[in-house]
Protein backbone atom coordinates (compact mmCIF):
# COMPACT_ATOMS: atom_id res chain seq x y z
CA UNK A 1 0.00 0.00 0.00
CA UNK A 2 1.03 3.74 -0.85
CA UNK A 3 0.80 6.17 1.23
CA UNK A 4 0.07 9.42 -1.24
CA UNK A 5 -0.68 13.33 0.76
CA UNK A 6 -4.52 12.52 0.47
CA UNK A 7 -6.01 10.01 2.80
CA UNK A 8 -6.06 6.81 1.22
CA UNK A 9 -9.46 4.46 1.23
CA UNK A 10 -8.26 2.53 4.40
CA UNK A 11 -7.58 6.02 6.25
CA UNK A 12 -11.31 7.07 5.87
CA UNK A 13 -12.45 3.23 6.27
CA UNK A 14 -15.49 2.86 8.68
CA UNK A 15 -14.46 2.37 12.34
CA UNK A 16 -15.73 -0.35 14.48
CA UNK A 17 -14.60 -2.13 17.32
CA UNK A 18 -13.67 -5.79 16.20
CA UNK A 19 -12.35 -8.94 17.90
CA UNK A 20 -9.19 -8.46 16.43
CA UNK A 21 -8.43 -4.67 15.68
CA UNK A 22 -5.54 -5.24 13.61
CA UNK A 23 -3.80 -7.37 10.89
CA UNK A 24 -2.10 -10.17 11.57
CA UNK A 25 0.81 -9.47 9.50
CA UNK A 26 3.92 -11.72 7.72
CA UNK A 27 6.71 -12.19 9.42
CA UNK A 28 8.93 -9.32 7.45
CA UNK A 29 6.26 -7.03 8.10
CA UNK A 30 6.81 -7.44 12.52
CA UNK A 31 10.11 -8.01 11.22
CA UNK A 32 10.42 -4.13 9.81
CA UNK A 33 8.48 -3.02 13.08
CA UNK A 34 10.51 -5.05 15.48
CA UNK A 35 13.56 -3.02 14.17
CA UNK A 36 12.05 0.39 13.69
CA UNK A 37 10.54 0.97 16.79
CA UNK A 38 13.59 0.40 18.83
CA UNK A 39 15.46 2.57 16.35
CA UNK A 40 13.31 5.96 16.54
CA UNK A 41 13.67 5.53 20.49
CA UNK A 42 10.13 3.79 21.08
CA UNK A 43 11.95 1.48 23.85
CA UNK A 44 10.91 1.52 27.84
CA UNK A 45 14.41 3.24 29.06
CA UNK A 46 13.86 5.57 26.25
CA UNK A 47 10.43 7.14 27.00
CA UNK A 48 10.82 7.01 30.41
CA UNK A 49 13.97 8.90 30.21
CA UNK A 50 12.44 11.65 28.36
CA UNK A 51 9.61 11.47 30.24
CA UNK A 52 11.51 11.33 33.28
CA UNK A 53 9.30 8.94 34.89
CA UNK A 54 10.62 5.61 36.62
CA UNK A 55 8.51 3.15 34.73
CA UNK A 56 5.82 3.26 31.90
CA UNK A 57 3.12 2.98 34.22
CA UNK A 58 3.69 6.26 35.38
CA UNK A 59 2.35 7.57 32.04
CA UNK A 60 -1.09 6.41 33.44
CA UNK A 61 -1.25 8.26 36.58
CA UNK A 62 -0.15 11.82 35.73
CA UNK A 63 -2.36 14.60 35.44
CA UNK A 64 -1.75 15.71 31.99
CA UNK A 65 -1.57 12.36 29.74
CA UNK A 66 1.04 14.58 27.11
CA UNK A 67 4.15 15.41 28.71
CA UNK A 68 5.58 18.43 27.74
CA UNK A 69 8.46 16.83 25.95
CA UNK A 70 5.59 15.09 24.30
CA UNK A 71 3.65 17.54 23.56
CA UNK A 72 4.22 18.78 19.87
CA UNK A 73 4.44 15.26 17.57
CA UNK A 74 7.93 16.20 15.95
CA UNK A 75 9.94 13.24 15.97
CA UNK A 76 8.77 9.49 15.90
CA UNK A 77 8.90 8.63 19.78
CA UNK A 78 6.35 11.75 20.59
CA UNK A 79 4.20 10.59 17.79
CA UNK A 80 4.45 7.17 18.89
CA UNK A 81 4.07 8.08 22.76
CA UNK A 82 0.73 10.24 21.54
CA UNK A 83 -1.17 7.55 19.50
CA UNK A 84 0.08 4.48 21.54
CA UNK A 85 0.01 5.20 25.16
CA UNK A 86 -1.64 8.61 25.40
CA UNK A 87 -4.27 7.79 23.13
CA UNK A 88 -4.45 10.74 21.49
CA UNK A 89 -6.01 12.15 17.91
CA UNK A 90 -3.42 13.13 15.55
CA UNK A 91 -4.14 14.82 12.17
CA UNK A 92 -3.00 12.73 9.36
CA UNK A 93 -0.85 15.57 7.67
CA UNK A 94 1.01 15.44 11.19
CA UNK A 95 1.37 12.19 10.85
CA UNK A 96 2.58 11.89 7.18
CA UNK A 97 5.06 14.77 8.06
CA UNK A 98 6.46 12.94 10.96
CA UNK A 99 6.69 9.27 9.48
CA UNK A 100 8.03 8.29 6.34
CA UNK A 101 6.07 6.59 3.63
CA UNK A 102 7.81 3.18 4.58
CA UNK A 103 7.23 3.43 8.33
CA UNK A 104 3.73 4.57 7.73
CA UNK A 105 2.88 1.68 5.53
CA UNK A 106 3.94 -0.64 8.28
CA UNK A 107 1.64 0.41 11.05
CA UNK A 108 -1.34 0.86 8.79
CA UNK A 109 -0.48 -2.65 7.22
CA UNK A 110 -0.81 -3.77 10.43
CA UNK A 111 -3.63 -2.44 11.34
CA UNK A 112 -2.55 -0.13 13.90
CA UNK A 113 -3.72 3.37 13.06
CA UNK A 114 -7.42 4.20 11.60
CA UNK A 115 -9.76 7.22 11.05
CA UNK A 116 -11.14 8.88 13.92
CA UNK A 117 -14.72 8.11 14.32
CA UNK A 118 -15.35 11.61 15.46
CA UNK A 119 -13.00 13.08 12.86
CA UNK A 120 -11.60 11.31 9.65
CA UNK A 121 -9.14 13.56 9.34
CA UNK A 122 -7.71 12.96 12.40
CA UNK A 123 -5.65 9.37 13.07
CA UNK A 124 -5.65 7.27 16.54
CA UNK A 125 -4.08 3.81 17.09
CA UNK A 126 -6.16 0.76 17.28
CA UNK A 127 -4.64 -0.51 20.08
CA UNK A 128 -2.28 0.43 23.24
CA UNK A 129 1.70 -0.58 22.07
CA UNK A 130 4.16 -0.41 24.38
CA UNK A 131 6.85 -1.70 25.10
CA UNK A 132 7.97 -3.89 28.18
CA UNK A 133 11.12 -5.11 29.06
CA UNK A 134 12.62 -6.28 25.71
CA UNK A 135 9.47 -7.00 24.28
CA UNK A 136 6.55 -5.06 22.34
CA UNK A 137 2.91 -5.69 23.31
CA UNK A 138 -0.30 -4.61 22.15
CA UNK A 139 -3.26 -4.31 24.50
CA UNK A 140 -6.95 -2.18 23.95
CA UNK A 141 -6.75 1.39 23.54
CA UNK A 142 -5.60 2.57 27.27
CA UNK A 143 -8.41 5.06 26.75
CA UNK A 144 -10.97 6.78 25.27
CA UNK A 145 -12.37 3.52 22.97
CA UNK A 146 -15.04 4.92 21.79
CA UNK A 147 -12.56 6.76 19.65
CA UNK A 148 -12.65 3.37 17.60
CA UNK A 149 -15.99 1.57 18.26
CA UNK A 150 -18.63 2.08 20.52
CA UNK A 151 -16.85 1.69 23.90
CA UNK A 152 -15.38 -1.11 25.91
CA UNK A 153 -17.01 -4.81 25.78
CA UNK A 154 -17.01 -7.07 28.52
CA UNK A 155 -13.42 -8.92 26.87
CA UNK A 156 -11.33 -5.81 26.66
CA UNK A 157 -8.09 -6.69 26.66
CA UNK A 158 -6.97 -4.97 29.79
CA UNK A 159 -3.06 -3.33 29.54
CA UNK A 160 -0.39 -4.74 31.38
CA UNK A 161 1.02 -1.66 32.17
CA UNK A 162 -0.89 -0.88 35.59
CA UNK A 163 0.74 -1.19 39.28
CA UNK A 164 -0.89 -4.03 39.86
CA UNK A 165 0.45 -6.04 36.85
CA UNK A 166 4.11 -4.56 37.29
CA UNK A 167 4.22 -6.08 40.50
CA UNK A 168 2.92 -9.71 39.24
CA UNK A 169 5.54 -9.48 36.60
CA UNK A 170 8.40 -7.99 38.84
CA UNK A 171 8.08 -10.79 41.16
CA UNK A 172 6.82 -14.22 39.30
CA UNK A 173 9.69 -16.42 39.29
CA UNK A 174 12.05 -16.69 36.21
CA UNK A 175 13.93 -20.03 36.48
CA UNK A 176 14.85 -22.08 33.26
CA UNK A 177 12.02 -24.41 32.59
CA UNK A 178 10.81 -26.82 29.99
CA UNK A 179 6.98 -25.91 29.80
CA UNK A 180 5.59 -22.96 31.01
CA UNK A 181 1.85 -21.94 31.17
CA UNK A 182 0.56 -18.39 32.12
CA UNK A 183 -3.28 -18.49 33.02
CA UNK A 184 -5.56 -15.79 32.76
CA UNK A 185 -3.24 -14.28 30.42
CA UNK A 186 -4.59 -11.56 28.68
CA UNK A 187 -2.10 -9.61 26.44
CA UNK A 188 -0.01 -13.35 27.23
CA UNK A 189 2.89 -10.86 28.60
CA UNK A 190 4.12 -13.47 31.83
CA UNK A 191 4.19 -16.13 28.95
CA UNK A 192 5.85 -14.08 26.33
CA UNK A 193 8.50 -12.93 28.99
CA UNK A 194 8.84 -16.73 29.90
CA UNK A 195 9.48 -17.40 26.41
CA UNK A 196 11.74 -14.70 25.58
CA UNK A 197 13.99 -14.94 28.50
CA UNK A 198 13.60 -19.29 30.44
CA UNK A 199 11.20 -21.38 28.86
CA UNK A 200 11.79 -23.28 26.19
CA UNK A 201 7.99 -23.75 25.48
CA UNK A 202 5.28 -20.95 26.65
CA UNK A 203 1.80 -20.96 26.54
CA UNK A 204 -0.88 -18.27 27.89
CA UNK A 205 -4.55 -19.60 28.44
CA UNK A 206 -7.39 -17.14 28.19
CA UNK A 207 -11.16 -17.83 28.07
CA UNK A 208 -11.62 -14.95 25.60
CA UNK A 209 -11.11 -14.87 21.68
CA UNK A 210 -10.18 -11.71 21.46
CA UNK A 211 -7.17 -11.86 24.53
CA UNK A 212 -6.10 -15.16 22.57
CA UNK A 213 -6.09 -12.96 19.12
CA UNK A 214 -4.08 -10.30 20.90
CA UNK A 215 -1.62 -12.94 22.63
CA UNK A 216 -0.73 -14.09 19.68
CA UNK A 217 -0.46 -11.23 17.53
CA UNK A 218 1.94 -10.33 20.40
CA UNK A 219 4.08 -13.36 19.67
CA UNK A 220 4.46 -12.79 16.17
CA UNK A 221 5.36 -9.00 16.69
CA UNK A 222 7.94 -10.52 18.75
CA UNK A 223 9.24 -13.85 16.60
CA UNK A 224 8.64 -15.91 19.20
CA UNK A 225 7.67 -19.66 17.74
CA UNK A 226 8.08 -21.10 21.27
CA UNK A 227 5.32 -18.92 22.56
CA UNK A 228 1.09 -20.58 22.03
CA UNK A 229 -2.10 -19.23 22.77
CA UNK A 230 -4.75 -20.80 23.47
CA UNK A 231 -8.16 -20.37 24.46
CA UNK A 232 -11.26 -22.10 26.55
CA UNK A 233 -12.17 -22.22 30.41
CA UNK A 234 -9.12 -22.25 32.43
CA UNK A 235 -6.92 -25.83 31.81
CA UNK A 236 -9.30 -26.86 29.39
CA UNK A 237 -7.13 -25.76 26.12
CA UNK A 238 -4.12 -27.68 27.29
CA UNK A 239 -5.78 -30.51 28.72
CA UNK A 240 -3.66 -34.19 29.05
CA UNK A 241 -0.47 -31.42 29.48
CA UNK A 242 1.77 -30.76 32.59
CA UNK A 243 3.97 -27.89 33.13
CA UNK A 244 6.92 -27.13 35.08
CA UNK A 245 5.81 -23.88 35.83
CA UNK A 246 1.98 -22.05 35.99
CA UNK A 247 1.48 -18.27 36.91
CA UNK A 248 -1.83 -16.59 37.22
CA UNK A 249 -2.96 -13.39 37.72
CA UNK A 250 -6.42 -14.18 37.72
CA UNK A 251 -9.69 -11.71 38.33
CA UNK A 252 -10.15 -11.09 42.26
CA UNK A 253 -13.09 -8.09 42.55
CA UNK A 254 -15.74 -9.18 44.84
CA UNK A 255 -18.32 -8.83 42.09
CA UNK A 256 -22.27 -9.92 41.93
CA UNK A 257 -21.82 -10.70 38.11
CA UNK A 258 -19.11 -10.52 35.36
CA UNK A 259 -18.89 -7.03 34.21
CA UNK A 260 -15.47 -7.12 32.92
CA UNK A 261 -13.41 -10.79 32.22
CA UNK A 262 -10.46 -9.21 33.53
CA UNK A 263 -11.27 -8.31 36.58
CA UNK A 264 -15.19 -9.79 38.01
CA UNK A 265 -13.92 -12.54 40.61
CA UNK A 266 -17.30 -13.82 41.95
CA UNK A 267 -19.09 -12.99 44.79
CA UNK A 268 -15.59 -13.26 47.39
CA UNK A 269 -13.86 -12.61 44.38
CA UNK A 270 -11.78 -15.87 44.57
CA UNK A 271 -14.18 -18.15 42.18
CA UNK A 272 -11.38 -18.15 39.68
CA UNK A 273 -8.36 -18.83 41.76
CA UNK A 274 -10.09 -21.64 43.32
CA UNK A 275 -10.53 -23.34 40.39
CA UNK A 276 -6.77 -22.72 39.12
CA UNK A 277 -5.71 -23.67 42.51
CA UNK A 278 -7.53 -26.85 42.60
CA UNK A 279 -6.39 -27.80 38.73
CA UNK A 280 -2.56 -27.73 40.16
CA UNK A 281 -2.79 -31.68 41.06
CA UNK A 282 -3.14 -32.88 37.41
CA UNK A 283 -1.33 -29.87 35.48
CA UNK A 284 1.86 -29.05 37.82
CA UNK A 285 4.91 -31.45 37.49
CA UNK A 286 6.29 -32.95 40.36
CA UNK A 287 9.24 -30.11 41.64
CA UNK A 288 6.95 -27.56 39.59
CA UNK A 289 6.39 -24.12 40.97
CA UNK A 290 3.07 -22.28 41.11
CA UNK A 291 2.71 -18.19 41.38
CA UNK A 292 -0.05 -16.67 42.28
CA UNK A 293 -0.37 -12.79 42.13
CA UNK A 294 -4.46 -11.66 43.26
CA UNK A 295 -6.10 -10.78 46.08
CA UNK A 296 -7.43 -12.84 48.62
CA UNK A 297 -9.84 -12.38 51.93
CA UNK A 298 -9.30 -12.70 55.47
CA UNK A 299 -12.03 -14.50 57.40
CA UNK A 300 -12.61 -15.49 60.70
CA UNK A 301 -12.57 -18.86 60.42
CA UNK A 302 -8.67 -19.96 59.59
CA UNK A 303 -5.83 -18.39 57.86
CA UNK A 304 -5.27 -17.62 54.11
CA UNK A 305 -2.58 -20.20 53.59
CA UNK A 306 -4.37 -23.00 55.12
CA UNK A 307 -7.77 -22.09 53.13
CA UNK A 308 -5.55 -22.18 50.04
CA UNK A 309 -4.33 -25.72 51.20
CA UNK A 310 -7.90 -26.88 51.00
CA UNK A 311 -8.19 -25.88 47.50
CA UNK A 312 -6.05 -27.97 46.75
CA UNK A 313 -8.32 -31.11 47.55
CA UNK A 314 -7.35 -34.73 48.47
CA UNK A 315 -3.56 -33.74 47.31
CA UNK A 316 -2.67 -31.24 49.34
CA UNK A 317 -0.19 -32.90 51.16
CA UNK A 318 1.84 -33.25 47.69
CA UNK A 319 2.09 -29.09 47.78
CA UNK A 320 4.47 -26.83 50.05
CA UNK A 321 1.95 -23.48 50.06
CA UNK A 322 4.10 -19.78 50.92
CA UNK A 323 1.93 -16.87 51.07
CA UNK A 324 3.41 -13.45 51.04
CA UNK A 325 1.25 -10.78 52.12
CA UNK A 326 1.59 -7.10 50.37
CA UNK A 327 -0.98 -5.37 51.76
CA UNK A 328 -4.61 -5.21 53.78
CA UNK A 329 -7.76 -3.47 53.48
CA UNK A 330 -10.46 -3.52 55.83
CA UNK A 331 -13.42 -5.08 54.60
CA UNK A 332 -15.51 -2.02 54.65
CA UNK A 333 -12.86 0.40 53.93
CA UNK A 334 -12.52 -1.19 50.59
CA UNK A 335 -16.48 -1.23 50.15
CA UNK A 336 -16.52 2.34 50.71
CA UNK A 337 -14.05 3.04 48.17
CA UNK A 338 -15.75 1.15 46.01
CA UNK A 339 -18.66 3.06 46.39
CA UNK A 340 -16.80 6.25 45.58
CA UNK A 341 -15.47 5.22 42.58
CA UNK A 342 -18.68 4.13 41.18
CA UNK A 343 -17.89 0.86 40.82
CA UNK A 344 -20.91 -0.44 43.43
CA UNK A 345 -24.27 1.04 43.86
CA UNK A 346 -25.81 1.13 47.14
CA UNK A 347 -27.62 -1.17 46.86
CA UNK A 348 -25.02 -3.53 45.76
CA UNK A 349 -22.57 -2.61 48.35
CA UNK A 350 -25.46 -3.66 50.95
CA UNK A 351 -25.82 -7.14 49.98
CA UNK A 352 -22.15 -7.94 49.74
CA UNK A 353 -21.81 -6.33 53.15
CA UNK A 354 -24.37 -9.01 54.04
CA UNK A 355 -22.43 -11.65 51.93
CA UNK A 356 -18.90 -10.63 53.93
CA UNK A 357 -20.51 -10.92 57.10
CA UNK A 358 -22.13 -14.46 56.51
CA UNK A 359 -18.64 -15.49 54.80
CA UNK A 360 -16.45 -14.12 57.71
CA UNK A 361 -14.36 -11.65 55.90
CA UNK A 362 -12.58 -9.43 57.45
CA UNK A 363 -9.89 -8.11 55.21
CA UNK A 364 -9.01 -8.00 51.67
CA UNK A 365 -5.52 -8.92 51.17
CA UNK A 366 -2.66 -8.77 48.63
CA UNK A 367 -0.88 -11.64 47.83
CA UNK A 368 1.82 -13.25 46.20
CA UNK A 369 1.65 -17.22 46.58
CA UNK A 370 4.54 -19.85 45.43
CA UNK A 371 3.57 -23.52 45.73
CA UNK A 372 5.63 -26.19 45.07
CA UNK A 373 5.20 -29.75 43.82
CA UNK A 374 7.55 -31.55 46.13
CA UNK A 375 9.68 -33.70 43.48
CA UNK A 376 10.10 -36.97 46.74
CA UNK A 377 7.97 -37.29 49.82
CA UNK A 378 8.57 -34.95 52.76
CA UNK A 379 6.50 -33.38 55.16
CA UNK A 380 5.22 -30.37 53.57
CA UNK A 381 5.37 -26.13 54.31
CA UNK A 382 3.07 -23.82 54.90
CA UNK A 383 3.95 -20.71 56.24
CA UNK A 384 3.42 -16.85 55.22
CA UNK A 385 5.18 -13.73 55.08
CA UNK A 386 4.81 -9.83 54.94
CA UNK A 387 6.77 -8.61 51.84
CA UNK A 388 8.06 -4.63 51.22
CA UNK A 389 8.90 -2.31 48.42
CA UNK A 390 12.60 -3.99 48.78
CA UNK A 391 11.38 -7.84 48.51
CA UNK A 392 12.65 -9.71 45.03
CA UNK A 393 11.62 -12.59 43.13
CA UNK A 394 14.70 -13.79 44.01
CA UNK A 395 14.10 -13.57 47.83
CA UNK A 396 10.32 -15.77 47.41
CA UNK A 397 12.27 -18.37 45.51
CA UNK A 398 15.09 -18.56 48.24
CA UNK A 399 12.48 -18.48 51.22
CA UNK A 400 10.79 -21.41 49.26
CA UNK A 401 13.74 -22.95 48.82
CA UNK A 402 14.88 -22.31 52.32
CA UNK A 403 11.85 -23.66 54.37
CA UNK A 404 11.25 -27.07 52.04
CA UNK A 405 15.05 -27.83 52.94
CA UNK A 406 14.76 -27.50 56.57
CA UNK A 407 10.95 -28.41 57.25
CA UNK A 408 11.94 -31.82 58.66
CA UNK A 409 15.01 -30.63 60.79
CA UNK A 410 14.94 -32.30 64.18
CA UNK A 411 17.58 -31.45 66.92
CA UNK A 412 20.30 -32.91 65.15
CA UNK A 413 20.24 -30.63 62.32
CA UNK A 414 19.41 -27.41 64.35
CA UNK A 415 22.45 -27.90 66.16
CA UNK A 416 24.60 -28.29 63.19
CA UNK A 417 23.76 -24.40 62.66
CA UNK A 418 26.29 -23.92 65.96
CA UNK A 419 29.19 -24.36 63.53
CA UNK A 420 28.33 -22.50 60.82
CA UNK A 421 28.85 -18.50 60.15
CA UNK A 422 26.08 -15.94 60.70
CA UNK A 423 25.64 -12.73 58.87
CA UNK A 424 23.61 -9.90 60.40
CA UNK A 425 21.24 -8.33 57.22
CA UNK A 426 22.51 -5.38 56.85
CA UNK A 427 19.32 -3.38 56.59
CA UNK A 428 18.11 -4.29 60.36
CA UNK A 429 16.85 -1.77 62.62
CA UNK A 430 16.58 -1.87 66.31
CA UNK A 431 14.32 -0.09 68.39
CA UNK A 432 14.40 0.72 71.90
CA UNK A 433 11.44 1.65 74.09
CA UNK A 434 12.27 3.26 77.53
CA UNK A 435 10.80 5.22 80.47
CA UNK A 436 11.33 7.86 82.65
CA UNK A 437 11.56 6.27 86.25
CA UNK A 438 13.44 8.53 88.88
CA UNK A 439 15.09 10.48 86.76
CA UNK A 440 16.60 7.75 84.55
CA UNK A 441 15.83 6.56 81.24
CA UNK A 442 15.12 2.88 82.13
CA UNK A 443 14.84 0.46 78.78
CA UNK A 444 11.50 -1.31 78.75
CA UNK A 445 11.10 -3.08 75.20
CA UNK A 446 13.64 -3.78 72.37
CA UNK A 447 12.92 -4.65 69.20
CA UNK A 448 14.77 -5.83 66.19
CA UNK A 449 13.01 -5.72 62.70
CA UNK A 450 14.30 -5.13 58.64
CA UNK A 451 12.45 -4.83 55.33
CA UNK A 452 14.89 -7.06 53.14
CA UNK A 453 14.31 -9.81 52.44
CA UNK A 454 10.73 -9.67 54.36
CA UNK A 455 9.59 -6.80 56.71
CA UNK A 456 9.68 -8.14 60.01
CA UNK A 457 9.50 -7.21 63.36
CA UNK A 458 10.38 -8.69 66.83
CA UNK A 459 10.46 -8.29 70.22
CA UNK A 460 14.20 -9.52 71.72
CA UNK A 461 16.40 -9.62 75.09
CA UNK A 462 18.72 -6.68 75.46
CA UNK A 463 21.58 -8.45 74.54
CA UNK A 464 20.70 -9.39 70.92
CA UNK A 465 21.61 -6.14 69.21
CA UNK A 466 24.86 -6.80 70.24
CA UNK A 467 25.50 -9.87 68.98
CA UNK A 468 23.72 -9.01 65.77
CA UNK A 469 26.70 -6.26 65.19
CA UNK A 470 29.22 -9.29 65.92
CA UNK A 471 27.35 -11.31 63.07
CA UNK A 472 30.18 -10.57 60.45
CA UNK A 473 29.91 -13.92 58.71
CA UNK A 474 32.76 -14.96 59.69
CA UNK A 475 32.63 -16.00 63.32
CA UNK A 476 30.61 -19.16 63.92
CA UNK A 477 27.63 -19.30 66.34
CA UNK A 478 28.99 -21.60 68.73
CA UNK A 479 31.91 -18.85 69.15
CA UNK A 480 29.38 -15.99 69.86
CA UNK A 481 28.04 -18.37 71.87
CA UNK A 482 31.25 -18.46 74.10
CA UNK A 483 31.79 -14.65 74.34
CA UNK A 484 28.08 -14.01 75.32
CA UNK A 485 28.78 -17.05 78.15
CA UNK A 486 32.40 -14.65 79.06
CA UNK A 487 30.80 -11.76 78.92
CA UNK A 488 28.02 -12.93 81.23
CA UNK A 489 24.93 -11.28 79.05
CA UNK A 490 23.17 -14.82 77.92
CA UNK A 491 21.28 -16.63 81.18
CA UNK A 492 23.53 -19.55 82.78
CA UNK A 493 20.51 -21.72 81.83
CA UNK A 494 21.19 -21.29 78.24
CA UNK A 495 22.02 -24.12 76.52
CA UNK A 496 23.68 -25.28 73.52
CA UNK A 497 20.62 -26.48 72.19
CA UNK A 498 18.87 -23.48 73.53
CA UNK A 499 20.86 -20.89 71.32
CA UNK A 500 21.39 -23.54 68.47
CA UNK A 501 17.30 -23.14 68.40
CA UNK A 502 17.30 -19.20 69.16
CA UNK A 503 19.25 -18.98 65.92
CA UNK A 504 16.82 -21.48 63.80
CA UNK A 505 13.96 -19.50 64.74
CA UNK A 506 16.05 -15.88 63.59
CA UNK A 507 17.23 -17.95 60.38
CA UNK A 508 13.78 -19.03 59.80
CA UNK A 509 12.20 -15.45 59.84
CA UNK A 510 14.96 -14.05 58.30
CA UNK A 511 16.21 -11.55 60.75
CA UNK A 512 20.53 -13.84 60.93
CA UNK A 513 21.64 -15.50 57.53
CA UNK A 514 23.70 -18.27 58.02
CA UNK A 515 26.18 -19.46 55.34
CA UNK A 516 24.45 -22.71 54.28
CA UNK A 517 21.49 -20.51 53.44
CA UNK A 518 22.94 -17.16 51.54
CA UNK A 519 20.35 -14.73 51.00
CA UNK A 520 20.11 -13.56 47.29
CA UNK A 521 22.45 -10.33 46.83
CA UNK A 522 21.22 -9.58 43.21
CA UNK A 523 18.59 -6.77 43.12
CA UNK A 524 16.29 -8.93 40.08
CA UNK A 525 12.66 -7.43 41.49
CA UNK A 526 13.55 -5.06 44.37
CA UNK A 527 12.55 -2.19 44.79
CA UNK A 528 9.20 -2.43 42.26
CA UNK A 529 6.74 -0.71 44.61
CA UNK A 530 9.22 2.58 45.49
CA UNK A 531 9.89 2.86 41.70
CA UNK A 532 6.19 3.02 41.22
CA UNK A 533 5.30 5.60 44.02
CA UNK A 534 8.41 7.69 42.71
CA UNK A 535 6.89 11.12 40.51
Amino acid sequence: MSITQEPTPLERAPSRWATEPFVMGTPAQFARLREWLPAVGYTEPAVCSAANIPWLGRMLSLESPRRTVFKAPDDPQSLLVLLFLDGEHVPWTTVRRVLSANELTTLTDLGLLQPSIRNADECVGTVALFPSENLYVISDRLKAAEAIGEGSPPDVVYTPMTAETHQFIAMMPRVPCADYLEMCAGTGIAALLAAKQFARNAYSADITERSTRFARFNAALNDLPNFEAVQGDLYEPVAGKQFDMISAHPPYVPAESTEMVFRDGGADGEQITRRIVAGLPEYLKPGGLFFLDCMLTDRTSDATEQRLRRMLGPDEDEFDVVVFRSGITEAKQYQANQLAEGRLTPDALMRQREFFKWAGIEHLVGVQVIMQRRAQRRAVVTRHHTISEHTSAEDLLWLVRYASETVEWGPDETRRLLDLPLRAIPTTEMRVRSVLVDGTWTTVATTVGTLKPFSVEAPCPSWFPGLLSRCDGVATAREHLARLRADGVVPSSTTDDNFAQLIRELADVPLLEVSEFPLPRTAGGADWKKSMNKT
